[in-house]
């Protein structure tokens, strides 16, 4: 049943149908069916079927929060560390920001949250950062070192991620590509529980 509702979710989304609406077909089908409300581990494939059939090849954002996806924040970087010379290397440069949801959070409240931090931090960053998913639980932002950087972060940290039950720090870009792609694959790996 579970491999049928993924099938679902990837027809309604290549159907241009939005998460939201293939969510309440789905409730409407388990109506009918007579089921007193539609069953969790269903409807969490109907959704990620949906976010798998509204991928692209060709497309480098995350279907279900607008963000760029990992590959496309490793290929930024490797135009960051290419373009960089001696005198301005992007450990000088370039900081990774990293917004972390709290691990305890249910899937639902989750994907609500990375949705709305993935619009508020495009409202917030507007300078031509990279904002990318990580994972369903940390998205970060590759931008430029400026002076009122600390400041930015404070008010990133109180005004937005607060509020979202986030917590957001600063990285330096490492000294070499290999090392930044491997940071990159080290935070975005969830949090060990317990």
């Amino acid at each position: 049943m579970s491999s049928a509702c993924v099938r679902f979710g990837q027809a309604r989304a290549r159907s241009g149908i939005s998460i939201g609406a293939a969510l309440t077909d789905f409730a409407a089908l388990t109506d009918v069916l007579g089921w007193s409300a539609p069953p969790l581990d269903l409807m969490t494939s109907v959704a990620e079927g949906w976010v798998d059939g509204g991928r692209s090849r060709d497309d480098c954002q995350d279907p279900l929060t607008g963000l760029a996806t990992t590959a496309y924040l490793r290929t930024r970087l490797g135009e960051v560390y290419r373009g960089s010379g001696p005198e301005a290397h992007p450990s000088a440069t370039h900081v990774l920001i990293v917004v972390a949801l709290a691990s305890g959070l249910d899937p639902w409240r989750r994907t609500a949250r990375l949705i709305v931090l993935g619009h508020e931090l495009r409202q917030y960053f507007t300078q031509g950062e990279s904002i990318a998913l990580l994972s369903r639980g940390r998205i970060t932002v590759l931008t430029r070192v400026s002076p009122d950087l600390e400041e930015r972060m404070r008010r990133l940290r109180d005004e937005l991620c607060l509020g979202h039950e986030a917590d957001v720090w600063s990285v330096a870009l490492p000294d070499d590509l290999d090392h930044a792609l491997s940071f990159l694959d080290e935070v975005g790996k969830p949090p060990m529980s317990g």
